[in-house]
This record gives C-alpha cells, structure tokens and sequence, in this order.
C-alpha cells in the first residue's frame, strides 16, 4: 500500500494583532493534507520497508486553506520531506506504520518588510489498516494472479507532534507547536483490474492549541474537513495519469479566541503523473495543484511537487 506521507503545507495568514499590525503566521504541519493524490494507497508486499522522498514548491498569496484575501503578501515555500514506511499483516490484512520528518525554508513578503525562516517541521507517525479488498501479500505473491487489483478500503490515522523548530517571538515558524491529529479513509474502486481507478478520500484534522503564539497568545483552530476524488488511467505498462479536486470546509482559527474569520471553502483541482522503473523498481511522480474556487476573490495558491519512492531494501 503505497502510503501519500507527503507532508503538505498549511499557511495561515492571519490579521487581528496588537497595534492592527498585520502579523504573518506561518503554520507548517504535516497534511498529508490538503493532497491526497491517485493511488496512494496501492497494495505493497507486507514484512517489507519502502522509502518516500518529497520536494515541494509552494506559492501562495494567501492561505492555502483559507478564504480570507491578503493580495499583498505572498509567501514562497521549498520543502523536503522523507518518510519510511514499514508494511506487515494485521488479522490477515494489509497493515502499516511509517515515519514522517522534514526540512522547510519559507519566504514571507509583504507590506511591512521580507521575512525568511528555515527550520525542521513537526514530525509525523501514520498508521494504515486495510478494511476489504487488499488482502497480505509477501513479494512472491505480487507478481502471480492473487496479486490483481481490486477495489479496497482502507484507514489511515496520522499523529503530528510538536517537535518542529518554534521560536515564541517569531512571527514566521516551521514547527506549528501544537499536536495535530488526522483520521482519513479511502474507497479505491477499479473497473478493470488496475488499468483505472476511481479514488475517494474523506478525512478531517484536529488540533490542540498553541498556548504560546507570538509570546503569549492562544492560537486554537477547528477542524478541518477535506474530501478529494480523483481519476487516474495507466499509460502504457509504466506509467499513469490523474486527475481530481479536493474540497476543504472549516478550520477557521481564533487569537485569544477571537475568530479569525478565515474558514475554508473552497475546491483545488490537481493533476498527476507517475512513472515506474521496474528494473529498480522506483517511481517518479509529479504533482501540480492550483485554487479552483475560493470565496472574495481571493489570491490563488499554486503547488508543485516531486515524489521519488521504492523499497528500502
């Protein structure tokens, strides 16, 4: 089961600080979020260790899950993520825990001046069990006829902790110092053994509350609910195309528990494409995602990502 651990960005921009000075909140935590992508969840051969490796370009005028326009600030994001994942059967089902952590450097430009920040993010642990449909296989038996896809369900929890570089005084940071918590399923259905897939993503984040937001102040957030649908085809024997939109709803912040009244609403279309080497048996995969709809005009967000991934040994 090919696990999506990309650690994808969560920018707040947010007003409301002391002396109406716009303050720009940079709130970087592990979504596997707001991108899920085709076939993430694909069957892989249990009692074995897979590698993922992610480089993400962002480029946001505003939050990238929020609603509320700030046309002058724009802030650049280039991240790298490395996850390891370990497959094993759980009641005869395909189970898994894989490890999250990367590296982030942000450049935030606005109206009161240019600010850059570069520091660890919070780490991840995500944990997979299979529902129906992606029964234990062992490498031997992902190349005989057991091995044809077929249409599954799964369950994902990823716990986020704060571990990540945090500086109080700082107006931009890497780290979200709070925990994060994101239960998702996914449907995965198949009408041809493999050759498409239809997959359905429905999850949502909860949050704990940073108690020392821009010194002393309490940033709390609600959840946030994201639902992603996506058609994906194989080209050829090594290759494959996707493409779907995502939807997130809520997630609104507070300072001090005064609403920051900059709830998602809004779709992000994406498309994908993923190639295999089967000699070494690693794929390449690239993803574009770009501000489909987003309430009072606001600014579109761009992302570009790079995904190398295969077994570790």
């Amino acid at each position: 089961m090919n696990s999506a651990e990309t650690s994808v960005l969560f920018f707040s921009l947010l007003l409301g600080a002391p002396l109406s000075i716009v303050v720009a909140f940079v709130a970087i935590f592990p979504v596997t979020t707001s991108a899920q992508t085709p076939r993430d969840y694909l069957n892989t051969p249990v009692n074995a260790a897979s590698f993922f490796l992610d480089f993400v370009n962002t480029n946001t005028e505003t939050a990238t899950e929020s609603d509320l326009p700030l046309p002058n600030n724009e802030v650049v994001g280039r991240h790298g993520f490395a996850t390891i994942l370990w497959s094993f059967p759980l009641f005869n089902r395909y189970g898994g825990v894989a490890v999250t952590g990367g590296y982030t450097s942000v450049n935030v430009t606005g109206p009161h001046g240019k600010i850059d920040k570069s520091g660890f993010i919070d780490p991840s642990l995500t944990f997979h069990v299979n529902f129906f449909g992606g029964p234990a296989l062992h490498k031997n038996q992902l190349a005989d006829a057991i091995a044809i896809p077929k249409t599954f369900s799964s369950f994902h929890l990823t716990v986020n902790a704060p571990l990540g570089s945090y500086d109080r005084n700082s107006p931009v940071n890497t780290g979200a110092n709070r925990w994060a918590f994101y239960p998702l399923v996914n449907l995965s259905i198949t009408p041809d053994e493999g050759v498409a897939w239809f997959d359905v993503y429905a999850g949502a984040r909860f949050f704990t509350n940073n108690n020392a937001f821009q010194g002393n102040n309490q940033l709390s957030q609600n959840p946030l609910a994201i639902f992603s649908a996506f058609y994906s085809h194989n080209i050829g024997k090594r290759m494959f195309a996707g493409i779907g939109v995502s939807y997130d709803n809520g997630g609104e912040t507070y300072i001090n528990n005064i609403p920051q009244r900059n709830a998602a609403n809004g779709f992000r279309p994406g498309v994908s494409l993923s190639r295999a080497r089967t000699i070494w048996k690693y794929r390449l995969t690239l993803r574009y995602e770009l501000t489909g709809t987003t309430p009072r005009a606001a600014p579109t967000n761009s992302l570009l990502s790079i995904r190398l991934s295969g077994p570790l040994f």
